[in-house]
């Protein structure tokens, strides 16, 4: 009877378990393994801008230009965006940042477009000047539909905007988005847009589909606010390029978390020693659109409930189980007492991680007289070094002797401790100072700690040291 009760009561727990497990799998999908949600990719887009009627000219003044070539329509610049909106409506509005249609906007928004570029020789700068301008916002390589600005925020402080299609469209469909909370540090989170489409001034992007995003995968490392201006960030590990700004951070639900956004936008925040990507927080976004009344939808908070109820049904039959166990083992009459439960000999884990010889990251040192000796956190982001005020970090005042707008890019590894170099077709070159050799363009270049390069000329030293 004993051995009879046993078995039936070693089915029914067994039984129990399978439809617990079921249960869970079913119903509390948080429990479970998952992948990106590949339905993202439908909501994102790349932004262009584009100039209508192109030509570059040379100027020694200002006011006086010599044509030095025809350009005719051309792609600009270009970044990422996601739809946002209500369900069954057609996507309209796209988020992006601000500094994605900075120029588009201080052109007037379709207006005639000028920018100086760099020099040809030291005296003559190159001049670009467009008829027009326009946003264009891609499908395909030969489909795309022109924007409006909407709404922006400062560049400064909330790096947003708001871009709106005249009629909406089918072609994508709306992102929700979600709030995110303190308990999420350490959770799965991807960074999505067209980071291969950024900065190819001249030259037409090859990529605007759906198959053509970039996805990396990361995870939340804290929650931050940018010192004295209190806008609020997400630092996360998964890589944000150029070209990415605008594009959504998602969690493995693909809920909006927040806006990626490029090295370029921290630039006014130098003060604060960033060493990770960051996203505007979507709290922040959330706001932004409130107080400019953009439509848009929130994630389903049902999750909560749908575990809670989870927690009761496995509660629930740990009780049973229990209770069977309890009445097996008082239905019998004799006990074997298998003797006490050996005690366990383990050492205790000493904490942490194994010492990486007390490298904390990469530092580029400007030995220039203009930035006395400030140093600039560098990591695989590359940090653009040039006179752009928007895009370079390292930033030299106009006029400085032998440096273009965007120069070279220098980024960090890590895990090699190897700093790589890349000089961006410069007009006067960058060179390695202990050998005086120069860079080949657009050809990276592999440094070691201690190493020193010089841009254009000797005064402009740049010193290539770790962190520690």
């Amino acid at each position: 009877m004993k051995k009879r009760a046993i078995k039936i009561a070693s089915k029914f727990v067994s039984l129990m378990i399978a439809a617990v497990l079921f249960a869970v799998s079913a119903v509390c999908p948080a429990f479970t393994a998952k992948a990106f949600d590949n339905n993202v990719k439908s909501g994102v887009v790349p932004i262009v801008f584009f100039l209508k009627g192109a030509a570059a000219y040379s100027t020694t003044d200002g006011k006086n230009f010599t044509p030095i070539k025809q350009l005719g329509d051309i792609q600009w610049s270009s970044g990422s965006g996601f739809f946002i909106g209500k369900s069954g409506q057609k996507a309209q509005y796209i988020v992006t940042n601000h500094h994605v249609v900075a120029d588009f906007i201080n052109a007037g928004e379709g207006n005639q477009f000028g920018t100086y570029i760099g020099t040809t020789d030291g005296v003559n700068y190159i001049f670009i000047a467009a008829q027009s301008c326009e946003m264009r916002v891609y499908y395909t390589k030969d489909e795309y539909e022109e924007a409006y600005v909407d709404c922006y925020g400062d560049m400064n402080k909330v790096d947003l905007a708001v871009l709106r299609l005249r009629d909406g469209t089918d072609k994508r469909h709306t992102l929700k988005l979600r709030e995110p909370s303190s308990d999420m540090v350490g959770s799965t989170v991807y960074t999505v847009g067209f980071p291969g489409n950024a900065d190819n001034q001249f030259t037409s992007a090859s990529k605007y589909g759906i198959d053509d995003v970039t996805v990396h995968k990361g995870s939340i490392t804290k929650f931050v606010a940018n010192e004295g201006k209190g806008v609020e960030r997400i630092a996360i590990d998964a890589t944000v390029q150029h070209g990415n700004s605008g594009g959504p951070l998602v969690s493995e639900n693909g809920d909006v978390l927040g806006v990626n956004t490029n090295v370029e936008s921290n630039s006014p925040y130098q003060n604060q020693i960033e060493v990770d990507y960051y996203a505007i927080n979507c709290n922040e976004v959330i706001r932004f659109l409130d107080k400019n009344n953009v439509p848009y939808e929130k994630a389903d908070d049902s999750m909560l409930t749908i575990i809670i109820i989870c927690a009761i049904i496995g509660l629930a039959v740990i009780i049973i189980i229990i209770i069977i166990v309890v009445i097996v083992a008082s239905s019998s009459k004799k006990k074997k007492n298998r003797g006490p439960v050996p005690a366990m000999n383990g050492m205790p884990v000493q904490g942490g991680m194994p010492s990486q010889g007390g490298v904390k990251g990469g530092i580029v040192r400007s030995m220039a007289v203009q930035h006395t000796g400030r140093t600039f956190p560098v990591g695989r982001a590359p940090l653009m070094v040039g006179r752009d005020t928007v895009n370079c970090i390292i930033v030299y005042k106009e006029g400085t002797p032998g440096v273009s707008g965007k120069h070279c890019t220098i980024s960090y590894d890590n895990a090699t401790q190897e700093f790589t170099v890349t000089d961006l077709k410069s007009t006067y070159g960058t060179f390695i100072l202990s050998t005086g050799a120069k860079l080949s363009p657009n050809v990276p270049m592999k440094l070691r700690a201690g190493d020193s390069i010089y841009i254009g000329d000797k005064s402009n030293i740049l010193s290539l040291e770790l962190e520690r």
